[in-house]
């Protein structure tokens, strides 16, 4: 294929902000082309094969690490997955919206209250008919009156969730009787075969895993695809390691094409990133751009990713004999804390979520190494419940830059710096809590709480606000200072609420995006 030279719309990742900016864009006849890191996923045997893709060289482990400082005296390595679609393809299809008081801002601590520095520039009813539409193309499943806590929909999805697999019906009866209400958490996954591609057969390899029979309604499966039917260009295996700005412009990107080496340079009219709250800041602080931005000194700052756990409960029999998809149960009655405001802390605390149980070869690669046999044994008789607890904002967490050391690539290395605070760690400890009764009233004894260290909620390195003192964006997410560059990823969000950030990525940055498809040429002098 012959390098493109030039484009009106330069997108940087083909994860759920790059993806759907992309759909809109191109179906708006735009010239759109997308850069990705990652490779197109093989459908083929190794989708569903744990040691492939997560123990024994990993066949999409991206080609540079990040060195995590989150736990005292200790960096962690941490080496990205990198598919087109980005991590949509291995994410757990769980598809929640914000609820309408999230966008007012993230807890105070010790107060019910929010904290008005990282309220939303924009409101729930603003974004609500962009999470329609980005629904719709994913083809979201379950039954939105269910949500006792979630925010107004016009209708409710476009199929029907399936009923529930042995253990989820335990976890949804036990939830019952303690006088909660479960309900079906949103999935996009193609259940009634007419909403996708393939068609689920309820396998339990989801979460973590690929899908080969293209069931999992990921943005390579149901979005991309028709992006670059409507014209967009997908250029895969290439990194963007420089964005070049000149009198307050974006003029172009600096690009590696990671099997050769080969560097080369494209110009655009517009350039969105969507790289990821890790990898954005990389390449904007990597571009020099923070010298740009009135208050660059923020861009990398404020990361947040939600203070999540797990709580396993041993039973006494195999919990899913028969291998079926369980991770169907959402439990929101602790959202916005204790329902009868006994016990604190005060304000919310978050979601709990069923969760799959990870497979042997998992499980003893992440347990003592006397332990290992049991866990794997033990892996058949557990009930597991996520527990999602809404994080705070905090200056000092943050993704930077090592100038002292370059990736493989040229760039300065990533580095990332991150500490929850006693009222993130109260709010998880409370939905354990909550969580361990649950999983008693199923007849499973609480064995082990888990936390869980990974950045898959990342969000929040690039916040936008009214205010560009403040923050990194304006509303329409665009750098301030820069005109014609864009932030689409969840690098956006000041703040998260207590469920997955994928719905509310997609639906911004086809918010955004309709906003340029209309006026492509405004400033934000």
């Amino acid at each position: 294929m012959k390098h493109r030279k030039s484009c009106e719309y330069l997108i940087i990742g083909s994860g759920f902000g790059g993806a759907f900016a992309a759909y809109n864009l191109a179906r708006a006849g735009k010239d759109v082309v997308v850069i990705e890191r990652g490779i197109w996923v093989r459908r083929d045997d190794t989708c569903w094969d744990e040691e492939r893709l997560h123990l024994v060289d990993p066949i999409y482990r991206g080609h540079t690490p990040v060195l995590i400082n989150q736990k005292k005296g200790k960096l962690d390595e941490y080496w990205p997955d990198d598919t087109v679609g980005g991590m949509s393809t291995f994410y757990g299809a769980a598809a929640f919206r914000m609820r309408e008081d999230d966008f007012l801002g993230a807890p105070l601590p010790d107060s019910d209250g929010r904290d008005k520095a990282t309220a939303w520039p924009v409101q729930y009813r603003d974004i609500a008919p962009y999470y329609d539409k980005a629904e719709a193309l994913q083809h979201v499943a379950g039954n939105g009156k269910d949500d006792i806590t979630g925010p107004p929909r016009k209708g409710d999805f476009s199929q029907k969730a399936p009923p529930y697999s042995a253990p989820s019906q335990r976890i949804f009866d036990a939830a019952s009787k303690l006088g909660l209400h479960p309900f079906h958490i949103p999935m996009a996954i193609n259940f009634c075969g007419d909403c996708g591609k393939g068609k689920c057969i309820l396998c339990h390899t989801c979460d973590h895993y690929l899908c080969k029979i293209e069931a999992k309604n990921d943005l390579s499966v149901v979005v991309l695809p028709d992006a670059i039917k409507a014209g967009a260009e997908v250029i895969a295996n290439t990194r963007a390691v420089k964005i070049n700005v000149e009198r307050g412009r974006a003029v172009s990107a600096e690009l590696v094409d990671q099997s050769t080496g080969a560097r080369r340079e494209i110009k655009a009219k517009n350039i969105l990133l969507a790289c990821g709250a890790l990898s954005t800041p990389h390449l904007l602080l990597s571009s020099g751009i923070d010298g740009v931005v009135p208050a660059g000194d923020l861009i990398g700052r404020h990361l947040m990713r939600h203070a999540n756990g797990v709580v396993s409960g041993i039973s006494a029999v195999r919990t899913n004999p028969e291998g079926k998809f369980h991770k169907q149960v959402s439990i929101p009655d602790y959202y916005f804390g204790d329902p009868e405001k006994k016990k604190g802390p005060a304000g919310g605390w978050g979601m709990i979520q069923e969760i799959h149980t990870p497979e042997k070869g998992v499980m003893k690669a992440n347990v003592p190494f006397g332990l290992k046999n049991i866990a794997a044994f033990a892996s058949e008789f557990l009930l597991n419940l996520l527990c999602i607890a809404e994080d705070t904002s905090q200056y000092e967490n943050r993704a930077y830059v090592d100038i002292t050391a370059k990736d493989k690539f040229g760039m300065p290395a990533l580095r990332v710096y991150h500490r929850y605070t006693a009222r993130d760690l109260a709010a998880r400890k409370s939905l354990y809590g909550a969580a361990k009764r649950i999983l008693l009233k199923a007849g499973a004894i609480p064995v082990y709480c888990f936390p869980i260290d990974t950045f898959s909620h990342a969000i929040g390195t690039c916040r936008f606000g009214k205010n560009r003192d403040t923050s990194v964006l304006d509303p329409d997410c665009r750098v301030w200072g820069v005109k014609n560059l864009y932030v689409l990823d969840a690098s956006f969000m000041p703040s998260g609420g207590s469920v997955n950030p994928s719905l509310t990525i997609a639906a911004n940055a086809l918010r955004v995006s309709a906003l340029l498809a209309g006026q492509s040429s405004r400033g934000n002098a």
